[in-house]
């Protein structure tokens, strides 16, 4: 069989080894002529062009001086003079055409002549002296410079067009030569392959039809063994193979079966709600408990559209949901009763990788959502009503302190003077609980405005300032330009800035640098406060913004551990994120992401 193919395909694989030499030659002639033009030709042209433009502007600049122009014109000859001595080096290292040296030479001639003159000019001050020198020398000089560097290109491009046209003819002789190969190698092409197909393709046409119908599932097809040779040789291999699948497929359809039924199994045991959906958003399964909730789903077993759109997004190659907090539950209507759900939708994915469907996991966080409100509720209502009773301690302490009904000794000083800081941490730490519970239970009024990143930072200095200050440190702000405006509640972003920024002074040694920046991360502003400070171990890093954490060492500092944490609150209410980038020594960066929206703004504090 190899013998046969390889001499049915000989006359074809000597024709083309005949017309692969011929194109090699062809090529070559060719690119001899384009290199001429591009090599040679074009650098000339590009220096000749070069000479006129900077020879113009160095006239310009004469001429500027003419008009009182000194300065300007002066700064004009100065910068194309290098420019033309450049180029004319150039040209005078290309010279490739009879003539074309000697009219570089004239220019060198010329030039020099030029720039004696040019000097002169310059060193003279008289304005009439100039105007003589000018027109009566130095513009015949640049006519000539310029007639003689029209002449350099004239030549290149004669020369450029001469060599185009011996390209087209060799190019055209060419063409007719390869028409002609062309025609003969289809017409021996076509009688070889009419041989070849009653030869071989015969059996093979066959061996492919067979096949087709056995990749459709007809795995009772055989195939006629007519020969001994290969092709003899593969159908009888073809057959064994067809007769192996059918036992397979026996053997795998009944493990799928029994693979289903456990997996059906499995997921009825599950007591959240479970589905799994297609590409093309159809739903192929479902538990018992996702019937259930399907059907209670005041009747219309249609998922609600917050569902349904979290679905399409992670099936159109959106990243996994699954969401931490109850935040993201969606409220629903269950036997005329209020619940929430909380979605979890992750991407079904094959070994290479590739998305073929989407599991959602509902999990019903309607017990769980209660508590966590009564918890919210629960320390909004004992915060304020410690708040009471406080104020009064407070007000009885200051009172005290100021002896109007009585003179203190020093040791009574010392105490009361105790009692007014500690009675002053509570109160901050009660107005920090009720401000993060209204931030929980989404009580507090955001009163949203689109601003820029720059006026936001510049109304929010003046008090920063004042917080760096009070540590000896010094506060810098620098904003990138062309920053998109933000929109926000500019009085909460002020509380994350004043969080940020006395942290930072507080670590910072006196005097050294606290850096409050703004800049472009992706589609998102990122707003960083940076110092240089003793930095956060890695092993603290996740718990910064937990409530109440507050770093080994930094327990005799003022604060109980939730200005971060309000700070997160307040961010996450705005559609952002906050994070960090710390090192033990090397400092520590706070920086928060907002959503950007607006028009762009242009400038730098500094």
């Amino acid at each position: 069989m190899k013998r046969k193919i390889l001499l049915w395909l000989c006359p074809i694989l000597i024709l083309f080894l005949g017309v692969g030499l011929y194109a090699v030659l062809l090529f070559n002639r060719l690119g001899g002529s384009i290199n001429v033009i591009l090599r040679e030709n074009y650098d000339s042209v590009l220096a000749g062009q070069q000479m006129k433009e900077t020879a113009e502007r160095m006239d310009s600049g004469l001429s500027f001086a003419l008009a009182g122009e000194e300065k300007r014109g002066r700064d004009l000859f100065e910068q194309n003079f290098p420019l033309f001595q450049k180029s004319l080096k150039k040209e005078l290292g290309n010279i490739t055409l009879p003539g074309e040296g000697e009219v570089a030479d004239k220019i060198k001639e010329a030039e020099d002549r030029y720039q004696a003159l040019a000097r002169t000019f310059w060193g003279t001050s008289d304005p009439d002296t100039r105007r003589e020198m000018y027109f009566s020398q130095l513009l015949p000089l640049f006519t000539e410079i310029k007639n003689n560097a029209q002449e350099v290109i004239r030549l290149n491009q004669d020369n450029m067009v001469e060599a185009d046209h011996r390209a087209k003819s060799l190019s055209a002789d060419s063409t007719r030569a390869m028409v002609v190969l062309l025609a003969f190698g289809v017409a021996l092409a076509i009688s070889l392959g009419y041989g070849l197909q009653r030869a071989i393709l015969g059996p093979i046409q066959t061996l492919t039809r067979v096949s087709k119908e056995l990749g459709q599932g007809k795995l009772d097809q055989v195939v006629p063994v007519a020969s001994n040779d290969e092709l003899g040789q593969l159908a009888d291999a073809f057959n064994k193979l067809a007769a192996r699948l059918r036992v397979y497929r026996q053997a795998t359809t009944d493990q799928i079966l029994q693979a289903r039924h456990m997996t059906e199994i499995t997921f009825s045991a599950f007591p959240d709600s479970i589905l799994a959906f297609s590409l093309d958003g159809k739903i192929n399964f479902t538990n018992p408990a996702a019937v259930k909730l399907l059907q209670k789903l005041n009747g219309n077993h249609e998922l609600p559209l917050a569902i349904q759109e979290e679905v399409g997004k992670v099936l159109k190659g959106a990243p996994d949901s699954v969401p931490t907090s109850f935040e993201k539950a969606i409220p629903v209507r269950i036997d005329e009763h209020e619940a929430f759900l909380l979605p979890r939708v992750i991407g079904m994915r094959d070994e290479p990788g590739n998305l073929f469907g989407a599991a959602l996991v509902l999990q019903d966080v309607t017990r769980f959502r209660l508590l966590d409100e009564v918890k919210t509720n629960l320390v909004s209502t004992v915060s304020h009503e410690l708040k009471t009773p406080l104020t009064s301690i407070r007000m009885g302490l200051h009172l005290l302190l100021e002896e109007r009904i009585g003179p203190l000794n020093p040791k009574q000083l010392e105490l009361l003077v105790a009692a007014r800081e500690d009675s002053e941490r509570l109160l901050r730490m009660i107005n920090d609980l009720l401000d993060l519970a209204h931030l929980e239970s989404g009580q507090t009024r955001q009163q949203f405005e689109v601003i820029s990143p720059r006026t936001l930072i510049e109304e929010a200095l003046p008090n920063l300032r004042s917080l760096t200050e009070a540590h000896d440190s010094r506060l810098v702000a620098d904003v990138a330009p062309d920053l998109p405006d933000v929109t926000v509640d500019p009085r909460q972003i002020n509380h994350v800035f004043s969080n940020f920024v006395s942290n930072a002074a507080r670590f910072s040694k006196p005097g050294e640098e606290v850096l409050l920046s703004a800049k472009k991360v992706g589609k998102a502003v990122r707003f960083s406060v940076s110092d240089h400070g003793p930095g956060i171990s890695i092993d603290f890093q996740p718990r910064v913004f937990e409530r109440f954490f507050r770093i080994p060492g930094t327990e005799d500092s003022n604060g109980v551990g939730l200005g971060l944490a309000i700070a997160k609150q307040i961010v996450v209410s705005h559609g952002g994120s906050i994070g960090l980038h710390s090192a033990p020594g090397a400092g520590s960066e706070f920086y928060f992401d907002l959503p950007s929206g607006g028009k762009s703004n242009e400038g730098t504090i500094r």
